[in-house]
Protein backbone atom coordinates (compact mmCIF):
# COMPACT_ATOMS: atom_id res chain seq x y z
CA UNK A 1 0.00 0.00 0.00
CA UNK A 2 1.58 3.37 -1.03
CA UNK A 3 1.73 6.07 1.52
CA UNK A 4 -1.10 8.18 -0.82
CA UNK A 5 -2.97 5.17 -0.04
CA UNK A 6 -2.94 5.04 3.19
CA UNK A 7 -3.65 8.85 4.29
CA UNK A 8 -6.63 8.45 2.28
CA UNK A 9 -7.71 5.22 3.98
CA UNK A 10 -7.42 6.67 7.79
CA UNK A 11 -9.19 9.87 6.66
CA UNK A 12 -11.92 7.73 5.38
CA UNK A 13 -12.07 5.76 8.63
CA UNK A 14 -12.23 8.94 10.58
CA UNK A 15 -15.27 10.53 8.41
CA UNK A 16 -12.99 13.37 6.85
CA UNK A 17 -12.61 14.87 3.87
CA UNK A 18 -9.73 16.15 2.17
CA UNK A 19 -10.63 19.49 2.99
CA UNK A 20 -11.31 18.98 6.44
CA UNK A 21 -7.34 17.03 6.98
CA UNK A 22 -6.19 19.77 5.03
CA UNK A 23 -7.39 22.20 8.31
CA UNK A 24 -6.54 20.41 10.48
CA UNK A 25 -2.87 19.57 8.97
CA UNK A 26 -2.64 23.75 7.96
CA UNK A 27 -2.63 22.47 4.58
CA UNK A 28 -4.01 23.28 1.28
CA UNK A 29 -6.71 20.66 -0.15
CA UNK A 30 -4.56 20.28 -3.17
CA UNK A 31 -1.35 19.34 -1.06
CA UNK A 32 -3.58 16.64 0.27
CA UNK A 33 -4.67 15.39 -3.23
CA UNK A 34 -1.19 15.71 -4.30
CA UNK A 35 0.18 13.40 -1.51
CA UNK A 36 -3.21 11.21 -1.47
CA UNK A 37 -2.75 10.84 -5.64
CA UNK A 38 0.86 10.23 -5.11
CA UNK A 39 1.93 12.93 -7.44
CA UNK A 40 3.72 14.30 -3.99
CA UNK A 41 5.93 13.25 -1.68
CA UNK A 42 5.32 15.27 1.62
CA UNK A 43 8.34 16.64 3.85
CA UNK A 44 9.48 14.57 7.03
CA UNK A 45 8.14 17.45 8.98
CA UNK A 46 4.50 17.53 6.78
CA UNK A 47 4.55 13.47 7.62
CA UNK A 48 4.34 14.41 11.12
CA UNK A 49 1.81 16.64 10.70
CA UNK A 50 -0.55 14.66 8.76
CA UNK A 51 0.52 11.25 11.02
CA UNK A 52 -0.68 13.97 14.17
CA UNK A 53 -4.06 15.11 12.16
CA UNK A 54 -4.97 11.39 11.07
CA UNK A 55 -4.37 10.54 15.32
CA UNK A 56 -1.20 8.05 13.88
CA UNK A 57 2.45 7.63 14.91
CA UNK A 58 4.54 8.40 12.12
CA UNK A 59 5.77 5.42 11.83
CA UNK A 60 1.99 3.61 11.04
CA UNK A 61 1.39 6.44 8.22
CA UNK A 62 4.85 5.34 6.59
CA UNK A 63 3.52 1.74 6.92
CA UNK A 64 6.15 0.71 9.55
CA UNK A 65 4.74 -1.38 12.46
CA UNK A 66 6.39 -1.41 15.89
CA UNK A 67 8.25 -4.66 15.62
CA UNK A 68 9.91 -3.76 12.25
CA UNK A 69 11.51 -0.45 13.92
CA UNK A 70 13.07 -2.47 17.00
CA UNK A 71 14.57 -4.55 14.41
CA UNK A 72 16.18 -2.33 12.64
CA UNK A 73 17.60 -0.22 16.31
CA UNK A 74 18.72 -3.65 16.98
CA UNK A 75 20.94 -4.10 13.81
CA UNK A 76 22.05 -0.36 14.76
CA UNK A 77 22.99 -0.99 17.73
Amino acid sequence: MTLGNRIKNRREELGMTQIELAESAKLSQGHISKTESGSFIPKDSTLIVLAVALRLEPEELLGMKSNQIIKKEKKAS
